[in-house]
Formats: structure tokens, sequence, C-alpha cells
């Protein structure tokens, strides 16, 4: 009743406290900031008065753990109770309530991510900060961006269901392969820069003809020919790069083009199949 009153006192407050204004757009802006503060107050107050009614059940508490989530509305905040248990100490209201060890919540995961492929690190990680209020450094975005497209491309190449191209470069060598399948993968990874200057997106791409594709022992494989790009300025120069040196490798042949990347639009392109860890397996967000 208590956690009621506080956050029936806080809404009142809040809409109480709205500035007059004589612009839709900067109103809707303010409002927006100011709504996402409020609705984070009111989530954390539930989230932690739903698990002390859990845990009021429980005898002999020991310590108090805080533990951190990313939430749509902003940074979220809880304490839990850890008890004695004969396997030691655990905090039993986490497999209660289903409280998951990662602190990125999937809504906001796939927000990240999508925002990772969809434009450069340091205008998806302002986007990210504006649009959620989560307080984090451009680098942990990308940390985080990276880490969940390397999951989703092992479970790509461990999953029974592989697309037809990747089937056939772990297929058996006995088994011919298309000797007209030119890949293009592309990669985008975050470098420091010198003199604490931040970060920057390095863009790398490898280009390899099917036929130069050698099967080795087990899921291993190597690459005999095959040629590099890379550039530390922007994605339109790099596309531009990687075109002049698929025009290379091709050398004019009729090639069927297929692009191992992260589905960002950038990466398409006419004719070709695009293998996109991300967005081929939305349905990882899911899993969590």
């Amino acid at each position: 009743m208590n956690n009621l009153k506080s956050i029936l006192s806080q809404v009142n407050e809040t809409l109480h406290s709205l500035p007059d204004w004589n612009n839709l757009s900067d109103f809707v802006s303010e409002f927006h900031h100011i709504w996402l503060k409020l609705g984070n107050f009111v989530q954390q107050q539930l989230v932690q008065a739903r698990i002390d009614q859990i845990e009021a059940q429980y005898q002999s508490p020991r310590t108090k753990r805080k533990k951190t989530y990313y939430t749509p509305l902003g940074e979220m905040v809880v304490k839990r109770r850890a008890y004695v248990t004969p396997d030691g100490l655990m905090v039993k209201v986490d497999r209660e309530l289903g409280l998951p060890k990662d602190k990125w919540l999937p809504m906001v995961l796939e927000l990240a991510c999508a925002l990772g492929i969809s434009s450069e690190f340091p205008n998806s990680h302002r986007l990210f900060q504006k649009w959620t209020s989560n307080e984090l450094t451009e680098k942990t975005l990308a940390n985080q961006v990276e880490h969940t497209g390397n999951i989703l491309q092992i479970q790509e190449f461990n999953s029974p269901s592989k697309s037809e191209v990747i089937t056939k470069l772990e297929s058996n060598s006995s088994i011919k392969e298309n000797p007209d399948l030119l890949y293009v993968v592309v990669e985008v990874v975050m470098t420091p820069l010198n003199q604490k200057q931040g970060y920057k997106e390095a863009k790398v791409g490898v280009i390899f003809w099917s036929k130069d594709h050698q099967k080795l022992k087990g899921q291993r494989g190597k690459i005999r020919r095959r040629e590099y790009v890379a550039t530390l300025k922007s994605r339109h120069e790099f596309r531009n790069r990687v075109s002049q040196l698929y025009n290379q490798v091709a050398e004019h042949k009729v090639a069927q083009t297929v692009i191992i990347g992260d589905g960002a639009h950038w990466t398409s392109g006419d004719g070709t199949r695009t293998i996109s860890w991300f967005n081929r397996n939305s349905r990882f967000f899911s899993s969590f």
C-alpha cells in the first residue's frame, strides 16, 4: 500500500511539474525524457515490491545483493537477499521470478543490435542513450553488439538448418562446389585510437571464390587464395573499395555473389544473397 502511494505521489508531482510550452516538438521531446524517468521509477518500485513479497516467505536471510538491468526505460537497480542452502549461498528470488544473470534485457539488446548494424557506432551510441536513458560507454555498446553477433554466428554454423551456401562450405570434400560462387565477407570492429581519442570503426572485407575453400578435419577449413580490404574511413568509402576489389577478383565473370555479414543495409547489393546473423536470428532475443 505504501508502495502504491509512493508511485501515485510521484506521478502526481511529475504531472504538476510539466513546463508550459509553445512548440509541440520541444514539448514532446521534454515529455519523453520526463516520462522515461518516471516510468523507470515506477517499474523499479513495482519490481522491488514483488521481490520483497517473495522473499518474505524465506527464512535466515544473509547479505543483500544489488543487480542492475538495462531496460527500455533506463537503468534499473534492484536488491535481493542471499540465503544459506546445502549448496552454499543462493539468491532464491532470482529463480523464483526469473531474474536473468545478464543485465541486458532482450528488448534493449535487440534495439542496441539494430542500431549497431544500421549506423556507425558513435551515432548508434547517441541514439541508444537518447531513446532509453541507459548511460553506458560507446565501447560497451560496441562490445555487446559484437558479442551478440558472435553468438548468432556460432548458432548459425551449428544449426541443423544451415543455409545452402554454408552447407556447401562445410560439406564433404568429395562433393563438387560451385566454382562460380564468390564470397564477400564484411566486418566492422571498434578500434581504440591513440592518446585517448576514443574508438573508431575499422571496416574489414575479404573476397574469395568457393573453389579456393579447402576442407580440413572436422569443422575447419582453409582459404587458399583471398583478397583483403580495410579502412578507418566512412562506410561509403569502404563500400567503394569493396566494389573495386570485387571487380578485380571477378574479372568480368558471371558470378553468384554471397555477402556474409551482420545484415546492415549498406552491405547488401544487387543480385546477391546475404547471410545476416542478426536479421536471420531475431528469435535469439526471445531465448533469454
